[in-house]
């Protein structure tokens, strides 16, 4: 026998002696199915799976589940008792048979009488009144109890109550509440009298904060990142946020937050947090390949971290990503060439000693493919970061630069060189400096996949000479998201983008701060930043070039499923719908025009084109790019990985009246990591 034949006789040997060494027949029958008769009232599926028979399922051929007699008295006992926790206190098996199939299985029958359920006739809570003196608050929270009047008693959802009870009063300050309970059950007269006990204690305050487990980091960075204050009212929640914010550190492999008694005083809670020191130095490679309609990419990635350099939790990062791009694809070139970026980042925590003020400084160079022009160039970021109330409003400054030389430029930016500044952004060299600031505030639930909340941010630019730029203008972009939980496992999603350009001097805006949409990240509809005025390009095999705006308005709105869990993560299942649309910039240099598709000359500051009053220089709210689709999502240790299909619904083809972006072109498809927002 082969080498080869040898190895399949042994794997599939193998296989069946696993498979037959999970339980012997012994002359025993398998059991096919199990059967409850008269069951109306409680889950079948969760009694099915609390019994200690279990049934033989069809992807388990070769590991049989055979009939032990003696298991079903056990069985049945075990029913009654599900039963009885969920207020069913009269319920009774009656019978358990075997039925024989006559092809060595057999199907489990337990025949059962459900009884009345067992109503709540009464709920009292005593010692509220002492921890919530307001009460109008305290009825409130009472009705929010899940155990009301008239309900079926089940002992969880009673257990439930009591932790919820304890959960709302540590909310409220109160670090060491007890909640105890007595339940008395009529069974005549199927009613149940709760009376709960609360025992609030003291209202309590964060005393000391001591550190364990630290050897290179000095405790006072990590209670400086715990932002934990003496004094400060106790909170669960805030004991939480300090833990995350020292592992989002990056220099932890594990963060534990406890609490105790001040063996002094009983009202303060000493904090201790338990960390383990992770990786202080840290290599990432890797790569990737992005495939759109318009564009092709293979890349590598490379990243060193070196965490607490020099101490105090500095951060220093470098990143080296090179690229080969295909414009508009790899079987069809027009454009064909290297691309990457090459990165430094430093961060330093507690400037000036202060919590939460963190500096970062970036400073890169970037090689890159357009679709009108190829570019290389360095850019500059240093900004500061101020975070309040735990974080959840963040407020930030920062100075930017950028500067660029373009080279393989498409000739229709050179068509009438006296519109290349105002009307496509371009100057060569270019130089774009301009301050930052930006404002948000969070209170997702989680803020990579949030289930629950909202999300308010506005980013607002000025760039002029004062900041070292050759382009006059400011730029602002407020955004909202909103998550609104429909059951455990669906969520809906709504995001409302707007943006604004305003320019001064005889350029117009710069092309990369200009506003774009469409891509995985924006309108699904359209693949990425494909949703802007477009001019023919002077090469055939060249796409349209997108000219980008200085208005924009994006709305989305999107259901995520959880559907079930493969390998312990969540694969799920989104349908959504994106609409939006990008004005083209405005021309600053007089008489400018530009050929749209339908080679009809559009003056974007003398007459109003197709009769429409600035149908290009304003956004048309009636005639929005609408959009449709879905996808799927799986959930990894690198984030949510995303497969989406747009569909567009509208605006297909130009009309009279209407330019239409990527004419023709209905469906769009994105694969990427991480929600859409």
């Amino acid at each position: 026998m082969s080498r080869a034949l040898l190895l399949v006789a042994l794997v599939l040997g193998a296989v069946g002696t696993s498979g037959c060494a999970g339980e012997k027949a012994d002359g025993r029958p398998w059991i096919h199915d199990i059967r409850f008769v008269g069951l109306k009232s409680v889950p079948r599926s969760e009694l099915r799976s609390r019994l200690s028979i279990q049934v033989t399922h069809w992807y388990s051929h070769f590991q049989k589940r055979y009939l032990d007699p003696f298991a079903i008295p056990g069985d049945r006992e075990r029913i009654e008792a599900f039963y009885r926790a969920h207020g069913y206190f009269s319920a009774r098996v009656v019978k358990a048979d075997v039925l024989d199939r006559k092809n060595g299985s057999v199907d489990i029958e337990f025949k059962i009488e459900e009884g009345p359920a067992t109503k709540i006739a009464a709920v009292s809570v005593h010692g509220l009144d002492s921890a919530l003196p307001d009460r109008k608050r305290l009825e409130r929270i009472q009705q929010q109890l899940p155990l009301q009047q008239g309900q079926i008693f089940e002992h969880d959802r009673y257990l439930h109550e009591k932790s919820l009870l304890r959960d709302r009063l540590k909310l409220r300050g109160f670090a060491w509440p007890k909640v105890k309970g007595e339940v008395q059950i009529d069974r005549d007269a199927h009613t149940a009298a709760i009376d709960l006990g609360v025992m609030p204690g003291p209202l309590a305050s964060i005393g000391r904060v001591e550190v364990s487990g630290n050897d290179k980091v000095r405790a006072i960075d990590i209670i400086r990142t715990a932002d934990l204050h003496t004094g400060r009212r106790f909170s669960p929640d805030d004991l939480e946020d300090a833990r995350s914010r020292v592992y989002n550190a990056g220099v932890f492999s594990s963060v534990r937050v406890s609490y105790h008694h001040d063996p002094e005083d009983p009202s303060i809670a000493n904090v201790k947090i338990e960390v383990q020191e992770g990786t202080f130095r840290e290599v990432r490679v890797g790569g990737g390949l992005t495939i759109e309609a318009q564009r092709n990419d293979v890349h590598l990635f490379a990243q060193y971290t070196r965490r607490n350099w020099h101490g105090g939790m500095r951060v220093i990062r470098l990143r080296l990503e090179p690229a080969f791009v295909a414009l508009p694809a790899v079987w069809n070139a027009a454009k064909l060439g290297p691309a990457g970026t090459a990165e430094a980042e430093f961060r330093q925590p507690f400037l000036f000693g202060l919590r939460n003020f963190d500096l970062r400084w970036r400073i890169g160079y970037d090689l890159g493919i357009d679709y009108a022009y190829q570019y290389h160039g360095p850019r500059t970021s240093l900004g500061i970061e101020k975070g309040l109330w735990n974080n959840r409003v963040k407020l930030g400054l920062s100075y930017n630069l950028q500067l660029l030389l373009f080279f393989s430029t498409n000739e229709a930016i050179f068509a009438d060189p006296s519109q290349a500044g105002s009307l496509f952004g371009y100057v060569n060299p270019y130089r774009v400096g301009w301050w930052q600031e930006d404002v948000s505030l969070d209170l997702r639930d989680k803020p990579f996949e949030p289930h629950y909340g909202a999300y308010f941010a506005v980013s607002a630019e000025q760039g002029g000479v004062y900041a070292g730029s050759a382009f006059e203008y400011e730029k602002i972009v407020p955004e909202a998201r909103v998550y609104a939980p429909l059951g455990k496992r669906v969520t809906f999603a709504a995001r409302v983008q707007f943006g604004q350009l305003w320019t001064q001097g005889d350029l117009g805006s710069p092309t990369t701060r200009r506003l774009y949409l469409g891509g995985p990240n924006s309108h699904r509809g359209f693949t990425f930043n494909r949703l802007s005025y477009q001019v023919p390009s002077h090469d055939g095999n060249v796409p349209p070039i997108p000219l980008g705006g200085d208005q924009s308005l994006l709305l989305q709105g999107e259901l995520r499923v959880h559907l079930v869990k493969l390998f312990g993560n969540w694969l799920g299942l989104v349908a959504f719908a994106d609409g939006g649309d990008v004005t083209m910039p405005k021309c600053t240099g007089g008489d400018c025009q530009v050929q749209p598709y339908n080679d009809q000359v559009v003056p974007t500051t003398t007459t109003t084109p197709y009769g429409q009053p600035n149908a290009l220089t304003s956004i048309q709210i009636p005639n929005l790019h609408w959009a449709v689709g879905g996808g799927l999502r799986y959930a990894t240790i690198i984030g949510t990985i995303r497969f989406d299909v747009g569909v567009r619904l509208n605006r297909l083809e130009n009309t009279a009246t209407l330019i239409t972006p990527d004419p023709g072109a209905r469906i769009a498809y994105h694969i990427s990591v991480g929600e859409a927002f």
